[in-house]
């Protein structure tokens, strides 16, 4: 009996696992002209070089919950025709209007709607973070980059000048410019890692699905993408800034111009992990004691349960 129900399985895993190679095949056979594209926008923008690390995490996510999937538990619905079905319309309608990102964007209701289709909602509660997670591979759009941009910039200006004072040097806001005493620094040319809020969204978001916390530290964390930009962008300026007065304005351009997109992945990570670290800290939760009374009480129903009642310096019966 166990080796049929072995087999079986072994089939059942198999026929799964061929569907979802199919599956995936297909995807990528009907979006290869914008995943072109979209590969393209990663290798040639270092603000969006993060992107290739977007599937590799999704496809983590779903090793990494791995327990949760049952193929017993896996019957197709349905429902999933009409998330397919809003997936190809969106993916229309992009073409139509020649909406990049919201193309991208409607392969995300086309797996879930697949996925739902083959597996069900069993399929849908295993992999839905990771589903999710794929609207990070579209850059940000630019409508939404300069409305974020723009207030992060105020702010990121206003807060770098300030340290810079902290530091000694003598520095004054012009608007978006900081004057300084031998060179004037732009924050849209010293800070073009504004363009990078998809970035800092995705590790945020990311790190919210993967770590096994309280869901109110998980959602501080997933919401912590703009704080996470400024102290950046703030780092960014500081140091820029320090080199154009002291080292030269190459090296300052070459560093925080051309390694950007290197330099922002690791920094954020690195924030990321002092902030859930610190979450950690501060939300605690309180180690469970049992009552003195509730102990005695249980104590006392053991006992009562052997007969007799046991007295101080009785030893415990001997358990063979």
């Amino acid at each position: 009996m166990t080796t049929t129900a072995t087999v079986i399985d072994s089939k059942t895993r198999n026929t799964y696992i061929v569907s979802a190679i199919v599956l995936l095949a297909l995807v990528i056979g009907v979006y290869y002209p914008i995943l072109c594209w979209l590969v393209n926008t990663w290798y040639n923008s270092q603000d969006y070089i993060y992107g290739f690390l977007v599937p590799v995490f999704s496809a983590w996510l779903l090793w990494d919950r791995r327990d949760m999937l049952k193929l017993d538990q896996l019957k197709g619905s349905y429902w999933g025709v009409l998330l397919v079905s809003a997936g190809v319309a969106a993916s229309m309608y992009a073409n139509y209007r020649f909406n990049h990102v919201l193309e991208v964007w409607s392969i995300v209701p086309l797996v879930g709607g697949l996925m739902l289709l083959i597996g069900g909602w069993h399929a849908i509660q295993w992999s839905w973070p990771a589903i999710v997670f794929l609207f990070f591979m579209a850059p940000l759009p630019q409508v939404l980059g300069e409305m974020l941009g723009q207030e992060l910039q105020k702010i990121g200006t206003g807060i770098s000048v300030f340290v810079l004072q902290t530091l000694g040097m003598p520095a004054v806001a012009e608007g978006n410019v900081i004057a300084l005493s031998n060179s004037r620094l732009g924050v849209v040319e010293a800070c073009s890692g504004l363009r990078m809020l998809m970035l800092f969204f995705a590790a945020s978001f990311g790190a919210a699905l993967y770590v096994r916390r309280d869901p109110l530290i998980r959602i501080l964390i997933a919401i912590s993408a703009p704080p996470i930009a400024i102290i950046a962008n703030v780092a960014r300026i500081t140091v820029t800034a320090i080199l154009y007065e002291n080292v030269s304005q190459e090296l300052g351009d070459k560093i925080f111009h051309d390694l950007a997109g290197w330099l922002m992945m690791p920094m954020a990570i690195a924030i990321l992990w002092f902030e859930t670290a610190l979450l950690d800290h501060l939300f605690v939760a309180p180690e469970r004691e049992t009552p003195i009374a509730l102990g005695t009480a249980a104590v006392d129903s053991a006992q009562r349960s052997e007969g007799r009642t046991r007295l101080p310096g009785d030893r415990p019966a001997r358990q063979d």
